[in-house]
C-alpha cells in the first residue's frame, strides 16, 4: 500500500510541472481608483464596479485574466500612461488627455453635479459663472478639475475621496461634484447622511466614461480590444452588465 502511495506521489510531481508547461496564464493589468462607485471601487481588497465587470468581461473574451489593483487616481493615469498594455478606467475623455492614451468606449456615461450641505444657506447657484464665488474640493487629477478651472472656480484639491469629504464635512470647502449614481458612497467616507446635502447645478461636461491604455500599447491589443468592446455592445453583454447594476444603460458613440 506503501508503495502505491509513493509511486503516486513521484507521479504526480513529474506529471504536474509538465502539465503547468502546457499552459500559460495570459494576464493583463489594470489601475483604477478605489472611490469611484459604482463605477469602480476597492471592496474587501478586491476591486469591483459597473467598469471594472465590463474590463474584466472584455479582457476574458479575448483571453485574458485580468489584475486589477487600487492607485491613487493621479498615479493611476501615470501608470497607464508610461506602461505598455495596462488598463486604467473609468476615464473621462477630454483634450487634455487625448493624445495620451487609446481608448476603449465609450463604456457608460455619468453626470456630474456640484453638492452642498444643507445648512449652507450661503450658497446660491443660479449658473455656472456662480461658481467663481465659492471653493470647491476635488480628486487631484479629475477631469472635473479642469472643466471647473474654465469657468473660474477655485479648487481645493485632495488625494482622496476621504480627504475631499472630510473637508467639505467640516466647511473648509464649499461644494463638491459627484455622480448622483455614487454620492451615498462618497458620503459614507466622513459619516454624512444623504439628507444633510442637496444638489445645486448640473455641470456641463462630456458624460461618457472610457478604458484607456498608454500609447506604447501595441496596436494590435488595442484594436483587439476594440473590436470585442464592439461585439459586446452588440451581443446585449453591455447592457445586461448594466441591468445587474441598476443603471440605464444608453448606447454611446465615441
Amino acid at each position: 500500500m506503501r508503495y502505491r502511495i509513493l509511486l503516486s506521489l513521484i507521479f504526480a510531481s513529474v506529471l504536474a510541472p509538465r502539465i503547468a508547461q502546457g499552459y500559460e496564464e495570459k494576464i493583463i493589468r489594470a489601475v483604477t481608483h478605489a472611490d469611484a462607485f459604482p463605477y469602480n471601487y476597492q471592496y474587501n481588497q478586491q476591486i469591483k464596479g459597473l467598469v471594472f465587470d465590463i474590463a474584466n468581461a472584455l479582457t476574458s473574451r479575448i483571453g485574458y485574466t485580468l489584475k486589477a489593483e487600487a492607485q491613487p487616481w493621479t498615479r493611476a493615469l501615470q501608470t497607464a500612461k508610461d506602461n505598455p498594455s495596462i488598463l486604467v478606467f473609468s476615464v473621462a475623455r477630454n483634450p487634455d488627455r487625448e493624445e495620451f492614451y487609446y481608448w476603449i468606449g465609450p463604456i457608460t456615461n455619468s453626470e456630474v453635479w456640484l453638492f452642498k450641505l444643507k445648512r449652507r444657506n450661503d450658497i446660491q447657484l443660479k449658473s455656472i459663472d456662480d461658481i467663481r464665488t465659492y471653493t470647491i474640493g476635488d480628486i487631484a487629477s479629475s477631469s472635473t478639475v479642469t472643466l471647473l478651472t474654465q469657468y473660474g472656480a477655485k479648487i481645493d484639491t485632495a488625494p482622496s475621496n476621504v480627504s475631499n469629504c472630510r473637508k467639505f464635512k467640516n466647511g473648509r470647502v464649499d461644494l463638491i461634484p459627484s455622480d448622483p449614481n455614487g454620492i451615498k458612497m462618497f458620503l459614507q467616507t466622513c459619516d454624512l447622511r444623504i439628507d444633510e446635502i442637496e444638489k445645486t447645478l448640473h455641470l456641463p461636461r462630456d458624460t461618457s466614461l472610457y478604458i484607456a491604455l498608454g500609447k506604447t500599447t501595441p496596436k494590435a491589443l488595442v484594436d483587439q480590444l476594440n473590436a470585442e468592446f464592439q461585439t459586446m455592445s452588440k451581443d446585449g453583454t453591455l447592457a445586461q452588465i448594466h441591468r445587474q447594476w441598476q443603471i440605464q444603460f444608453k448606447p454611446l458613440r465615441p
